[in-house]
């Protein structure tokens, strides 16, 4: 694995893209982690709105968290698209974390949480209840991130590499065009231990881990080449046309035309 997995496969999320953002009228300023959560730490990224709007969500096989004036909620790895409803304008504060990372700051098992946004209460540490109120006390966007990255690092015990992370890697260098059963056979894992594996450090069964992934190149393919988006079906994975549109329907609620009318309709115009 001599490749970061972090410069492997980048997760997108189609609301972030310039379209998106203006799609539903957001601004973003978005900063990399410190060298010692690289890799783990995805990004932490604020958004403004200047109105109540719609924040749609993608899997992705991540978690994140979303911080508020308000409060703090972590989001799951997400089976289906999810809209996070914004009720007012303002500022919005997130931390996005890469798959099978946030076990590297709290003990948790994460299909406890899977297609769902849970308090503060889900994570062992009594220092995140009041890390919202932290974080809105600073106005500045770089202290923000500084008391952020402060709070993540007293809870950080890194791990090393593992066979885990080699499955990973596969998923990843594949994009998601791998059977399970092979994926099991190279890490020398039975298919039962590594799917236990996957929901414990990802949320998601290992089968569901690698489609999200495989939407996730489609999705990009959409947002890169929109008008040549379907006549790749192979080149993605899919097995033809009517595969790729059941997956979409499934996971993105959306045939892909209809999806890249909702986030990418500035990119159609320009």
């Amino acid at each position: 694995m001599n490749i970061p997995m972090n410069e492997l496969f980048r997760t997108f999320q189609p609301t972030l893209t310039k379209p998106g953002l203006a799609e539903f009228g957001l601004s973003l300023e978005y900063s990399a982690p410190c060298r010692s959560l690289k890799g783990v730490v995805h990004s932490y990224l604020q958004i403004r709105a200047e109105k109540p709007t719609p924040y749609p969500v993608i899997p992705d096989g991540t978690q994140s968290i979303f911080i508020s004036p308000r409060g703090s909620i972590i989001g799951g790895a997400q089976i289906q698209t999810r809209d996070i409803q914004i009720l007012e304008a303002g500022e919005y504060f997130g931390i996005r974390f890469y798959a099978g990372a946030l076990r590297q700051f709290f003990n948790l098992d994460l299909s406890e949480i899977t297609d769902q946004f849970v308090g503060s209460e889900y994570f062992p540490c009594q220092k995140f209840s009041a890390l919202y109120q932290l974080i809105y006390k600073e106005s500045n966007y770089r202290k923000r991130v500084s008391i952020c990255e402060n709070w993540l690092l007293q809870s950080y015990n890194p791990q090393l590499k593992s066979r885990f992370d080699q499955a990973l890697y596969l998923i990843y260098q594949s994009s998601g065009n791998i059977r399970v059963n092979e994926l099991a056979n190279n890490v020398a894992w039975s298919s039962r231990h590594l799917n236990r594996l996957f929901q414990l450090n990802t949320g998601l069964n290992t089968k569901t881990f690698t489609k999200i992934i495989r939407l996730q190149q489609a999705c990009k393919h959409l947002y890169m080449t929109p008008h040549k988006s379907l006549n790749s079906n192979f080149e993605l994975g899919f097995f033809d046309q009517s595969h790729l549109i059941k997956d979409f329907r499934k996971h993105l609620l959306s045939k892909p035309t209809d999806f890249s009318n909702r986030f990418m309709s500035d990119f159609y115009n320009q």
